[in-house]
């Protein structure tokens, strides 16, 4: 009975661990991308085309685009978040911080993780020739945005649609052409679920190796650097003092 009682506890441990680290975070951002979704929606047809939710090959890799927004005076391409808390940040830096009280933590910055999707389409759609691209990023949910220095959009919700509105200005792009473009978008989305799950791999282990980059690859435990080991299951961090300290790290 003992036995059983705490394989229940670890279960249950297990599973609030996974619901904390891995789909708490998703839910949330759904609720971001849906709140944004919602704006864009009523948006004039008749002006704007809006696509949500789209994956493309990038190189040897993916990105996700949250929002791609086509009207005459070009593309916005909107990379949406939901944090708690004050944000604070400025472009040019690698990570901004969100503070809750005393408690601190790092975000990677919106404003470069949405230029890869700039790229990624300028990429896929070389041969429209010139297109203004506008990067937005939009915070939803709750959070406060009290010192955020940038040249490139960084606002709430609420002021997304205004934003749109005010920079498409021009009347460079026929409806003909933009519905084009939208097509050429969404006929290189990526829709299979398996490679929906490998971009997902791809993104975290990408941030676990930042992460050991910008410690330096030092281990955590004993101070000694960390190398790139292979073993049966494929490649990891692990400390080059081996056997002596055993700690090791994800690639």
């Amino acid at each position: 009975m003992g036995i059983l009682v705490i394989l229940i506890i670890l279960s249950f441990y297990g599973f609030a661990y996974h619901y904390k680290k891995n789909l708490l975070p998703r839910i949330k951002g759904a609720r971001g991308e849906d709140e944004v979704s919602k704006k864009l929606n009523r948006l004039n047809k008749r002006a704007y085309i809006v696509l949500n939710d789209i994956l493309l090959k990038f190189g040897d890799s993916s990105t996700q685009i949250d929002h791609v927004v086509i009207c005459q005076s070009g593309i916005f391409v909107i990379e949406t978040k939901n944090y708690k808390g004050w944000i604070h940040g400025h472009q040019n830096s690698e990570y901004w911080t969100k503070t809750i009280y005393r408690y601190k933590k790092k975000l990677r910055n919106p404003i470069k993780q949405n230029w890869v999707h700039v790229y990624a389409l300028k990429d896929i759609l070389a041969e429209f020739g010139f297109i203004e691209y506008f990067p937005v990023v939009v915070f939803a949910g709750v959070g406060k945005l009290m010192n955020v220095t940038s040249d490139l959009p960084v606002i709430k919700t609420k002021k997304l649609r205004k934003t749109i509105k005010k920079l498409n200005r021009t009347e460079y792009l026929s409806y003909d052409i933009m519905q084009e473009i939208a097509d050429t978008i969404l006929e290189l989305n990526i829709t299979d679920r398996k490679e929906t799950k490998k971009h997902i791999k791809r993104v975290k282990r990408q941030v676990r190796v930042k992460k050991a980059d910008e410690g330096g690859r030092t281990c955590p435990n004993c101070g000694g650097k960390l190398i790139i080991r292979g073993g049966k299951y494929g490649r990891f961090y692990g400390c080059l003092s081996f056997p002596k300290c055993r700690y090791t790290l994800k690639y």
